[in-house]
């Protein structure tokens, strides 16, 4: 039987090329925020907000936000659409650039009529 000495395995290993999956070291660190950027919203300040269309008519609250993780961003806002009582009709989805969100304010204008918001269809959630 022949032995062969482990310093000999291991620069054999250490010759061999790298995985392709392996990923180079960044050259700099991420920077973490110290706070957050003027303009931006956080996710808890926007869930429950009253939704109101450009008509003035308060239509129901954000119930959800349907976020894209390959883009990185909020795709959709999912909303509570009431009926006159208050109680829920049906759940729409608007894409969040139809949202505007005055920031001090407890209520969010969407870019509809509320009879166009009404006439959306409603999602599964």
């Amino acid at each position: 039987m022949r032995f062969i000495p482990i310093a000999a395995v291991l620069a054999a290993l250490a010759a061999l090329p790298a995985p392709a999956s392996a990923q180079p070291a960044p050259s700099q660190p991420a920077q973490a925020s110290t706070s957050i950027p003027a303009g931006h919203v956080r996710a808890d300040e926007l869930m429950d907000r009253d939704v109101y269309s450009t008509d003035g008519v308060e239509i129901g609250e954000v119930e959800d936000l349907i976020i894209d993780p390959a883009a990185g961003r909020i795709a959709m806002v999912i909303i509570e659409v009431e009926n006159r009582l208050g109680l829920t009709q049906k759940h729409v989805s608007v894409p969040m650039d139809r949202l505007r969100v005055a920031p001090g304010e407890r209520r969010v204008t969407i870019n509809m009529a509320s009879n166009e918001i009404r006439s959306l269809p409603g999602v599964n959630y």
